[in-house]
């Protein structure tokens, strides 16, 4: 497997608080926060995303949406309007699998879509999202002080998920809006604790729920459960903390290389990565980064690639990454590697979910600096044992 060398970017490196502090980032996809509800493996947490859902990236196993069927012009009205412009979506002729209309869940799923994204929607910009299903959270109609709760309609989209698996629906990934319901007057801030225990409970009793991304267009109405997540882990660093990278560092151009031979690498398409590989290109080009999307991109690439290497040799076992790393030490893997990919699952962990010895610490640019570093070991590196049935590899599928 071999990577046609690239040029180096000549764009030049923008700084991120261009686009961090942005009152509407419209398209611009970014990573905003996450936590770990996990953290033995950090493969189950919640995410918060802003920007255009179209393209965000997001390889979703269910979309929810909101909608009453009639359309007044609202926020959500939009929404669908945009995803029917960009995938082809008509809910008056979707059809349904699981249809909980009329009850207190009011809620339906879709079956399986067969959608054909345009490839590039307002102003040229990428549809890269995708959905394999959608469901539709209507309004409650239980007791109208009940419908009138801020984040009702989360209940009732979890109740659906709890239902979903006894028909034979799986969903690992969800993508969900806030539904338009952004809290306003002064006491705004004290709904989004409610809004994030209700998303705990869910991570609870949902055992399938994998990853869980709340989206929308306006960074400005997320950062307030962003720092509801910073306080509820005790982040020592608030989610808005940028790391300047140094200027002129050989070493960046030569890991943005490497990310784009792994983007470019048809043989890797199906692991889903892309998303990951651009916001990681698109940081290294910055002036400054977000260390909690450096850390929480670059584990779940190297996590995804070392499932992948498992699975070229034969190990169809689903690990967390800690336990693909250490099988992948049972198969002979060289030590210094193995120290890179604990470098870059650690830093990830105390980005996720920071422990109490990482709570007191603040992020440095040396802690950033040795994460890319063992980044960059990794993926030249890749890939790192040849499967059995595979010719020997020279050194690296993709040295300069």
């Amino acid at each position: 497997m071999r990577c046609i060398t690239l040029p180096g970017a000549r764009c030049g490196r923008r700084s991120a608080l261009v686009a961090i502090l942005k009152r509407d980032v419209g398209n611009a996809a970014m990573l905003l926060n996450a936590f770990d509800l996990e953290t033995s493996s950090g493969t189950r947490n919640l995410e918060l995303r802003a920007g255009a859902f179209v393209g965000l990236g997001i390889e979703a196993d269910l979309l929810a949406v909101s909608s009453d069927g009639q359309a007044d012009g609202t926020a959500e009205d939009a929404f669908l309007t945009r995803l029917q412009r960009a995938y082809g979506l008509r809910l008056e002729s979707t059809q349904r699998a699981v249809d909980l209309s009329g009850s207190l869940v009011n809620s339906w799923v879709s079956t399986e879509l067969s959608l054909h994204p345009v490839l590039s929607g307002a102003g040229g910009r990428p549809v890269n999202s995708h959905f394999q299903r959608v469901a539709v959270v209507a309004g409650g109609l239980g007791h109208e002080q009940e419908r009138d709760q801020p984040w009702s309609a989360f209940n009732r989209l979890f109740s659906l998920l709890a239902i979903l698996p006894m028909q034979g629906i799986h969903c690992r990934t969800v993508a969900a809006p806030l539904f338009g319901l952004h809290p306003n007057g002064p006491d705004a801030a004290a709904d989004y604790p409610h809004l994030l225990d209700i998303c705990k409970q869910a991570f609870r009793h949902l055992p399938e729920l994998h990853r869980l991304i709340l989206f929308d267009r306006d960074d400005q109405v997320l950062r307030p459960l962003g720092a509801t997540i910073d306080r509820t882990i005790q982040r020592k660093d608030p989610h808005h903390t940028l790391v300047e990278l140094p200027r002129d560092l050989d070493a960046l151009e030569s890991l943005r290389h490497l990310c784009r031979c792994v983007l470019e690498d048809d043989s890797l398409k199906r692991l889903r990565v892309a998303a990951d590989l651009t916001e990681l290109i698109q940081l290294l080009q910055s002036d400054q980064v977000s260390p909690i999307s450096l850390g929480l991109h670059s584990r779940r690439l190297l996590e995804r690639l070392v499932t992948h290497c498992l699975h070229q040799c034969g190990d169809q076992q689903q690990r967390g990454l800690n336990n693909g790393i250490q099988q992948l030490r049972s198969l002979g893997l060289d030590p210094w590697l193995l120290s890179c990919m604990h470098q870059v699952r650690t830093f990830g962990n105390w980005m996720g979910h920071p422990q109490d010895t990482g709570r007191s610490r603040r992020v440095e640019q040396h802690d950033v600096l040795a994460m890319l570093c063992s980044l960059q070991r990794i993926l030249a590196d890749y890939p790192w044992i040849t499967p059995p049935a595979s010719p020997g590899r020279e050194s690296s599928a993709y040295g300069p």
